[in-house]
């Protein structure tokens, strides 16, 4: 017996423990029950935080917009060429686990607020790649719309589409596009 309380689960907590299990279990795994489970934690410590799964949904998908859209954007954006950059988001969206956005993805089919947040990163990812391959100087400004369009499609496709791919053959295929793109990829 160590004599030290148990450390109190903070809000933090449970959306880092919500997108494990989004990423694991898929929606599923978002129950309040599956998660007090999970956390070792009674119901009473999630509802400290949320007064129910909805607002705890809520939060999840916003937590998900901040850390796999907004820090990467945050971190890409401290210098560099266009070109550089674009590598650099290249780098750090592949690093991400696909399965977190496979589980966010398959949630949005079931709760309107997420799909709603769904949709507002992917106008805030495509938004930047266009502002990225604008500064780049190489395309007219529908054309770079057009390639951030056909870009993210494909990185949001290759993660969606059931292929039996492995993470290092979507990276070598995202490669490949990336090449046909005239830009290295990363890695």
């Amino acid at each position: 017996m160590t004599g030290l309380p148990p450390r109190r689960f903070r809000l933090g907590d449970w959306l880092a423990l919500g997108l494990t299990a989004l990423a694991e279990q898929g929606p599923s795994g978002l129950t309040i029950e599956a998660l007090c489970r999970r956390a070792g934690k009674t119901k009473g410590s999630f509802y400290a935080h949320f007064p129910a799964i909805e607002a705890y949904l809520a939060a999840l998908a916003g937590h998900w917009r901040e850390t796999h859209t907004l820090r990467l954007m945050q971190e890409v954006d401290t210098g560099g060429p266009a070109q550089e950059r674009l590598i650099a988001l290249d780098r750090m969206a592949l690093a991400l686990d696909v399965r977190v956005e496979q589980g966010m993805r398959r949630l949005a089919q079931l709760d309107p607020g997420v799909a709603a947040t769904c949709a507002e990163v992917d106008r805030e990812r495509i938004a930047y790649l266009e502002t990225l391959h604008g500064e780049s100087g190489r395309l007219a400004p529908e054309e770079a719309l057009a390639l951030a369009r056909i870009e993210y499609a494909a990185y949001i496709g290759f993660q969606q589409l059931d292929l039996g791919l492995s993470p290092q053959e979507l990276h070598d295929c995202y490669g490949i596009l990336m090449r046909l793109l005239h830009r290295p990829a990363s890695g």
